[in-house]
């Protein structure tokens, strides 16, 4: 249970900045793309954490993000992941909301995780899904909506919070607001 969400809220604002200062001007390299890989996956687990501890307002809890996804076309196994262009219509794109618990749920149990570049080599989003949503679709996200996300959550302190008792889960449910 995390008791002080600052220091978990201060490394998704330091994270913010890493993915204004770096990734979006940094050429594409592997190390590159094992340290993004990584800054992403704790990031979203850090979000969970801090949702699952209360410590989101309702409001961020509910936000929902703008990703593309790309209907399956063939299985996707543990020998051909990395296929996305034969795997997926990537042609035909959809734009969908994704709630942040559906956003961190998919990476953290990611079975695709694959960056894209830009036409200069900078990181400017990745497609990803889980393990069980492999066979269905593929989505995509700008980094940019990532970024706006986690500086979002690193700046959320909510000050008033609501606690009512939920017999059918035996714990209280708790809503949470941030002063506007």
């Amino acid at each position: 249970m995390i008791w002080e969400s600052s220091y978990w809220k201060d490394d998704l604002l330091a994270l913010s900045e890493k993915i204004n200062n770096k990734y979006r001007k940094v050429i594409f390299s592997d190390e590159t793309a094992v340290e993004f890989e990584k800054d992403i996956m704790l990031a979203l687990y850090s979000v969970r954490k801090l949702e699952e501890a209360s410590k989101l307002s309702s409001s961020t809890k509910g936000i929902q993000l703008e990703v593309k996804s790309y209907k399956n076309l063939k299985n996707v196994t543990k020998l051909n992941w990395h296929k996305i262009d034969e795997l997926f219509d990537l042609d035909n794109p959809k734009i969908e909301k994704l709630s942040a618990d559906k956003l961190y749920n998919q990476i953290i149990h990611s079975y695709i995780f694959l960056i894209s570049t830009d036409e200069t080599g900078v990181i400017d989003g990745y497609f990803f899904c889980s393990d069980r949503m492999r066979n269905r679709k593929l989505y995509y996200i700008e980094l940019m909506e990532l970024e706006r996300f986690i500086s979002i959550v690193g700046n959320d302190y909510p000050t008033k919070e609501i606690f009512d008792f939920d017999e059918s889960i035996q714990d209280y449910r708790i809503y949470s607001e941030t002063k506007k």
